[in-house]
């Protein structure tokens, strides 16, 4: 009776201590689980400053992104990415090499502010691609107040720089930003009006987005100086000149230019890489637009103005008095800026294709009426 009480007594133990164990091996696995699956969660959605590496993944047709495949910010899936306000097809070429190395640390630190600002920054991009297209520039330049100051409209620096693009107190005066006691360099719209006119003025100089962009954070003395010693004009070549600020500005540019667009453009382009990427295109009878926001569009091949104006609805008199010497001068194999009216321009890009067709189509027909067929052939015996 003893020893049967006994034996009950010892299995009865062992079975709720085994139970026991079980469970507390469970939950202990689960909770260190948890931990690791938190750990890692955080480490992917949080690019912070002091990671160093970011495994490159596929992007765009054609490029690759330095951006992680996941990001640390949640964005409203209607706003994420800054749309230009025209639809002109843009030239998108892959991050310049000179660069990649610097883009990808810069924007691995800047990954959260930048992210955030495709957001909150869209009335002000908005307002600042308006003038940009007003003055004929490309409205990626608005990347340059995006490095200048993160679009703060009241910083101010030391030297006297103040506003989103930081323009200096001989620019608001030339610029008349300053009058009345007020210093309107802080008002996003009349800042970026004569940051315009003083990008204009740069380009107007140097016929370079590189060299334009130097001369904004040097001054021209500073850009010419570094020409001078370069004896070049290749901003790879004059940038060895340049102060280690100012190198960097044009590096921060791009590389800015490349997390909001996805690829490089005209304006990451010096004069000499756009000359190759337009000797590129030339054998291709379509579309070249280096400045997507130009009121004209450089085109060259078999395009012809029956087609363009049947599909933009265009009328042919009018077309021909805004195009002169249209027809002799693609005939002659030169390129031809063409202007269109108002708004037609976005409508082209968008039609290209379809006008292509028709222009190829007319060519042919052309081609077989004018023919000459041996006697007694015709053009379906042959």
């Amino acid at each position: 009776m003893t020893r049967n009480t006994l034996f009950k007594m010892q299995q009865n133990f062992f079975t709720l201590t085994g139970v026991k164990y079980v469970l507390g091996m469970m939950m202990m696995g689960a909770f260190a689980f948890s931990i690791m699956s938190f750990t890692n969660f955080s480490n992917i959605n949080a690019p912070g400053k002091d990671k160093k590496v970011i495994k490159a993944t596929k992007g765009p047709k054609g490029f690759v992104t330095l951006l992680p495949a996941k990001t640390g910010v949640t964005l409203d899936p209607n706003t994420e990415g800054i749309r230009s306000t025209t639809a002109p097809a843009e030239v998108k070429v892959a991050l310049n090499a000179h660069v990649k190395d610097f883009a990808h640390n810069y924007i691995n630190e800047e990954y959260t502010d930048l992210t955030r600002m495709k957001v909150w920054a869209k009335p002000i991009f908005k307002t600042m691609d308006k003038i940009l297209i007003e003055y004929n520039l490309p409205t990626q330049l608005k990347y340059l107040a995006v490095i200048e100051s993160s679009l703060s409209k009241n910083m101010r620096m030391s030297s006297g720089a103040l506003g989103p693009w930081q323009l200096m107190p001989d620019e608001a005066i030339r610029y008349g930003l300053r009058k009345d006691g007020h210093d309107y360099r802080t008002d996003y719209a009349k800042s970026t009006v004569a940051a315009a006119k003083l990008l204009t003025s740069l380009h107007d100089r140097y016929h370079d987005w590189l060299l334009t962009i130097a001369a904004y954070n040097a001054g021209v003395g500073g850009v010419n100086r570094a020409i001078k010693a370069a004896g070049s004009t290749d901003f790879w070549k004059v940038q060895r000149y340049l102060p280690q600020e100012t190198r960097n500005e044009v590096k921060k540019f791009i590389s800015t230019h490349y997390f909001f667009e996805g690829s490089g453009g005209i304006t990451t382009m010096s004069a000499k890489e756009i000359k190759k990427y337009k000797s590129e295109q030339d054998d291709n009878g379509d579309l070249i637009e280096l400045n997507p926001y130009n009121k004209n569009i450089r085109i060259k091949g078999i395009y012809n103005k029956e087609a363009i104006c049947k599909v933009l609805n265009i009328n042919e008199s009018d077309f021909d008095k805004d195009n002169p010497n249209f027809d002799k001068a693609l005939a002659d194999g030169q390129f031809y800026d063409m202007r269109l009216p108002e708004g037609k321009s976005a409508s082209f890009v968008q039609n290209k294709d379809e006008i292509l067709r028709q222009c190829f189509d007319q060519l042919l027909n052309n081609s077989n009426n004018n023919e000459t067929l041996p006697k007694n052939r015709t053009k379906i015996d042959r």
